[in-house]
């Protein structure tokens, strides 16, 4: 078991290492409102010496004139950049149940449709199944607790999905939509185009599949903010990104396909326009607040940890 240590000893190693700890007692202030591992193992790999492979050297040795204050800007960034995407993340959120609830039992509109199995897509019965059991287990879990489920129960032997839906997490609504027939992605994805192109007046064809692409990220990026685990450099792996960001004319070399500015990408295809705007203000008084924030490394660096590659990128957005 690892040995216990106070506030002042684990910023007295700090010191040891080379990092700048002031000893005015903002440091220690700060490590007792959050968590020390959240802040410094979270956020320290930037600040410290690499070897010739690129990775930190050992024992640890922080690079010259690194500074407590710099860890604690970038945990600070992180935490208002999940904020922010948060807030956004949900509104497409609750735009995308809205339109499952709808489309759904408007293409079946017998009762307890989303329990049949005659409903879904042919060729993938384990996934079908596991799907309506996750929906039995959902209502079985609720019918207790939730004063609308036992209201449908009791007295119409059935949950609308309009309901139901209220209960789904990202996660569910995602497998779900991976299971419904082609017919009705496409007419989802659809909706998604014709929203763009009256906003933007410009053309903008969202795929089935790109579709499940951005129900993938923003669930693995939803949960990482929800749970307030590092979110800036999360590493999102198999996720398609070229068609909708090709449409939007941005060159693939001004981003990167794995990280979190993928969502940011996304974002601008299946938000409303107004919505969009008020995103990307959002993230540039983030920017702003927090540029002038670091000396030992460039806020380049911390952009291309976002993904971002090229600035220009979020002037094409």
């Amino acid at each position: 078991m690892k040995e216990f240590k106070t506030h002042n000893q684990q910023l007295n190693i700090l010191r040891s290492r080379g990092l700048n700890v002031p000893k005015d007692g903002k440091p220690k202030r700060f490590l007792e409102q959050h968590n020390y591992y959240n802040v410094i193992n979270g956020y320290k790999h930037h600040f410290l010496v690499k070897g010739a492979d690129n990775k930190p050297i050992k024992p640890e040795q922080y690079i010259k004139n690194s500074h407590f204050d710099e860890l604690k800007h970038l945990y600070l960034l992180d935490k208002d950049l999940k904020s922010c995407l948060l807030k956004y993340l949900i509104i497409f959120e609750n735009s995308i149940k809205t339109l499952l609830a709808h489309e759904f039992p408007k293409m079946y509109q017998t009762k307890n449709a989303y329990l049949d199995f005659n409903n879904y897509i042919s060729g993938q019965p384990n996934d079908v199944l596991g799907q309506i059991s996750k929906f039995t287990s959902i209502i079985r879990d609720k019918v207790g607790k939730d004063e609308s489920i036992k209201h449908y129960i009791n007295q119409h032997e059935e949950v609308p999905l309009w309901v139901l839906i209220n209960h789904l997490t990202i996660g569910n609504i995602s497998y779900f939509y991976s299971v419904l027939v082609d017919e009705l992605k496409n007419r989802i994805a659809k909706v998604y185009s014709e929203r763009f192109e009256k906003d933007y007046k410009v053309p903008l064809t969202i795929h089935a599949s790109d579709l499940k692409s951005i129900l993938k990220a923003v669930n693995l990026i939803r949960n990482s903010c929800a749970h307030d685990e590092r979110s800036y450099n999360r590493e999102l792996k198999h996720i398609k990104t070229a068609n909708i960001a090709d449409q939007l004319r941005i060159p693939r070399e001004f981003y990167r396909n794995d990280r979190v500015v993928v969502v940011i990408i996304f974002l601008k295809a299946v938000l409303r326009k107004s919505d969009f705007k008020h995103f990307l203000k959002e993230l540039e008084a983030i920017t702003n607040k927090y540029q002038n924030s670091f000396h030992t490394i460039s806020f380049n660096e911390i952009y291309h940890e976002i993904g971002i590659l090229d600035k220009q990128l979020l002037d094409i957005l």
